[in-house]
């Protein structure tokens, strides 16, 4: 789609290899370290690693997927996830560095994952169910929405 990152393609790496402590967001309250431990959510939870229930109605379901992910729109900043809540989530790991580690490490998993097994379907919590194609442009969405979030795209 236009206007969006590859995913996972080289910029991908290179954009988060960038990324320093003091990196500042332009928009949101998350550091640079909370960015990227939460763009190992979905990438978990897009190949089966645990189940998420769906929170949009599901006579909303259609129209919300078809705006929000199959259209050129790009995700609204200050988008508060309904799964997340409000607030921070707790860091999992001890630095930005181990976080970019865990996240390039996932992003190998999603990749072997999904060579391996290309009619998987999986629940995003909020688009219902997606295929690997609705899978990889989710992800290059929120990858842009959130590299832009720190000036990086």
């Amino acid at each position: 789609m236009a206007g969006f990152i590859e995913f996972p393609g080289p910029i991908v790496f290179k954009k988060i290899e960038l990324l320093k402590e003091d990196t500042l967001a332009l928009w949101g309250t998350m550091t640079a370290q909370h960015m990227l431990e939460h763009l190992l959510l979905p990438l978990k939870f897009s190949r089966g690693v645990f189940e998420v229930p769906v929170v949009t109605p599901l006579d909303k379901l259609e129209k919300t997927k078809r705006i929000m992910l199959l259209s050129d729109a790009p995700f609204k900043r200050d988008f508060q996830a309904p799964f997340i809540g409000p607030g921070l989530q707790a860091l999992k790991y001890k630095s930005l560095n181990e976080s970019k580690l865990a996240l390039v490490n996932e992003i190998e998993a999603f990749l072997l994952y999904w060579r391996e097994n290309p009619d998987a379907i999986f629940t995003h919590p909020i688009f219902g169910l997606l295929n690997e194609k609705e899978w990889y442009l989710f992800h290059s969405k929120h990858f842009t929405h959130h590299l832009s979030q720190f000036g990086l795209v």
